[in-house]
C-alpha cells in the first residue's frame, strides 16, 4: 500500500509540476505583497512622497507602546494633516466609532466615552440587523464578549493586517491550483499504466482505489501547507513581525468584532478554516473524477462549480449565503466574515457561530462527498466497468 501510494504521489506531482506550483505561489504572493505595500506610498499635493519604507518606520516608531485610549485620540486631534499610517488608520477607527466624524471634530466628552460608544455602536448594529433577530440572551453573550476589551493596544502590526487581508485572495485561488494538480488521479489515462502493480496487490483494485485517495489528501494537504508557508514568509517579510500579539480590532476592518483574539490567532484560524475547505475541495474532486472517469469532463465541471460559487459571492443574496455558499470553498474562505458578520445558526436549541457551523457542516458534508465517491467506485467494479 506505501509504494503505491508513493507511486502515486509521484505520478500527480512530478518534479515540473512542483516548480510550476512553487512559481504560482511565489507570484501570487509577490504581486499581492506589491499592491499592500503600494496602499502605504502617500502622495501629497505639492509633489513630495512618502515611500511606502518611510511610512511603515514611522508607525514603528510612533505607535511604540501606544494604546488606543483617550490620550492618543486627543494627541492626533491636534494634527492638522493626517499623512501616515498610524495617523489614517487612527482617523479611520474614529469615523466609524462616530459615525463619520473625523478626529479633529470629536469634543473631550466624546473621547472619553470612547469605548462606551463602540459597546452601544455594537447593540445598535444587533438590534437593527435585517437578517436575524437576535433573541435577548444572544445579544446580552455578544455584549459581554464586546465589554471584556477595556482598552485596545494600537501598536505597528501592518504585516499582520495586510496577512490576514490578503489570505482572502490567496486561499481560494491556492485551492484551484490544488485541484488542478489532482485532477489526473482517477484519471482514465495516466502516465504511468498501473495495471500490473494492482493485480500483483493482495486486494487489486481495491487498494490502488484506497492508495490514490490517501495519496490525494496527502499530497494536498503538503501543497496547502507548503503554500501557507511561502505565503506567509513572503507577505511578512516587508513589513516585520512586530504587532501579532495585539487584539484584531484594533483594525479598522475588524474593530467592532466579538473575537477578542490576537492577529497571530487570526491567522491560524483562518488557515485551519482554509484547510478544511481544501478537504471539501479534494473530496468533491475525488467524486467528480471518479464519476467522470475523463481528466477534461472532470476539469469542466470543476471550472462551472467555481464559476457558480463566484457568481453566488458577487450576487451577494444572504439566503444563499447563509444556507448554501457559506459551506462551500470560496466562501468559506472569504475569512473577515466570520470576525464582523455575527451570523449564528441555531441548530437543537443551541446558537452556533458561523464560523463554528461552517467548519462542522463542511467536514460532514466533504466526509458524505467522500464517502460517495468511494461507493461509486465499489459500484464500478462490482460492475465491471473497468
Amino acid at each position: 500500500m506505501l509504494e503505491i501510494i508513493k507511486i502515486e504521489s509521484k505520478r500527480i506531482l512530478s518534479k515540473e509540476k512542483i516548480l510550476l506550483f512553487l512559481v504560482i505561489v511565489f507570484l501570487l504572493s509577490v504581486c499581492s505583497t506589491y499592491v499592500s505595500l503600494q496602499q502605504f506610498v502617500v502622495y501629497s499635493a505639492d509633489g513630495t512622497v512618502v515611500t511606502w519604507q518611510e511610512n511603515l518606520a514611522n508607525a514603528k516608531k510612533n505607535l511604540r507602546g501606544k494604546n488606543l485610549d483617550k490620550n492618543l485620540i486627543a494627541a492626533v486631534r491636534q494634527w492638522e494633516n493626517l499623512v501616515y499610517v498610524d495617523e489614517t488608520s487612527l482617523d479611520e477607527i474614529v469615523r466609524m466609532n462616530y459615525e463619520g466624524k473625523k478626529v479633529q471634530e470629536l469634543t473631550d466628552e466624546e473621547i472619553d466615552g470612547f469605548y462606551q460608544i463602540r459597546l452601544s455602536r455594537i447593540r445598535a448594529m444587533l438590534e437593527e440587523n435585517q437578517y436575524i433577530q437576535y433573541t435577548q440572551e444572544e445579544k446580552e453573550h455578544f455584549l459581554d464578549e464586546a465589554g471584556k476589551i477595556s482598552e485596545i493596544p494600537f501598536e505597528y502590526a501592518e504585516g499582520w493586517k495586510a496577512l490576514n487581508k490578503d489570505m482572502e485572495m490567496f486561499v481560494p485561488v491556492l485551492l484551484i491550483v490544488i485541484s488542478v494538480l489532482l485532477l489526473p488521479l482517477f484519471g482514465t489515462d495516466p502516465k504511468v499504466s498501473m495495471n500490473e502493480l494492482y493485480r500483483s496487490c493482495k486486494f487489486g483494485k481495491v487498494s490502488l482505489d484506497t492508495a490514490r485517495i490517501l495519496a490525494a489528501f496527502i499530497v494536498g494537504t503538503i501543497l496547502y501547507v507548503l503554500g501557507v508557508i511561502l505565503f506567509f514568509v513572503i507577505t511578512i517579510a516587508p513589513f516585520g513581525l512586530e504587532g501579532g500579539t495585539q487584539y484584531i480590532q484594533s483594525n479598522a476592518t475588524t474593530f467592532f468584532s466579538l473575537y477578542n483574539i490576537t492577529y497571530v490567532q487570526q491567522y491560524f484560524i483562518n488557515a485551519a478554516i482554509g484547510f478544511i475547505a481544501l478537504l471539501f475541495s479534494v473530496s468533491l474532486l475525488l467524486l467528480i473524477t471518479a464519476v467522470m472517469e475523463k481528466i477534461m469532463v472532470s476539469a469542466v465541471i470543476l471550472v462551472i462549480f467555481w464559476v457558480l460559487l463566484l457568481l453566488f459571492d458577487q450576487m451577494y443574496l444572504w439566503q444563499v449565503n447563509h444556507y448554501f455558499a457559506n459551506f462551500m470553498p470560496l466562501r468559506m474562505t472569504s475569512f473577515s466574515h466570520y470576525f464582523i458578520g455575527n451570523e449564528i445558526y441555531r441548530i437543537f436549541g443551541f446558537s452556533l457561530s458561523c464560523m463554528t457551523w461552517s467548519i462542522l457542516l463542511s467536514s460532514l458534508l466533504a466526509g458524505i462527498i467522500l464517502l460517495s465517491a468511494i461507493g461509486w467506485e465499489k459500484v464500478k467494479r462490482k460492475k465491471g466497468l473497468y
